[in-house]
């Protein structure tokens, strides 16, 4: 790809992008090593990672994360009951739920 075609594809480093999108930029490094992250990313050298540029311009969320959390492995009635009331929740504000985390900490 030439540097200029690639400065068009790809424009703005992770970090930019997590603060405008209210992310912790080690979360969102985490995310991309991972490859969780939600938006289209290029590694372009040992210390910088570029995103897509219509990334950068959409909207912060497409819908609700969800997030429950228990203490230990057998607290897994009470996570399957926190992930639905949040459910429930998201339900009733009229929002899409984009994704459901759930974990149980180690014992």
């Amino acid at each position: 790809m030439s540097e200029h075609l690639f400065d068009k594809v790809f424009s703005v480093n992770l970090t930019e992008w997590a603060r405008r999108q209210g992310i912790h930029p080690q979360t969102a490094y985490r995310w991309f090593r991972n490859g969780t992250l939600p938006v289209p990313a290029v590694r372009v050298n040992a210390r910088s990672v570029l995103i897509a540029p219509d990334s950068v311009l959409a909207s912060p969320a497409d819908g609700l994360g969800l997030y429950a959390r228990v203490s230990s492995h057998d607290q897994r009635a009470d996570l399957d009951r926190q992930v639905a009331r949040l459910c429930e929740w998201a339900a009733k504000t009229g929002l899409p739920v984009a994704r459901v985390e759930s974990e149980s900490a180690r014992a």
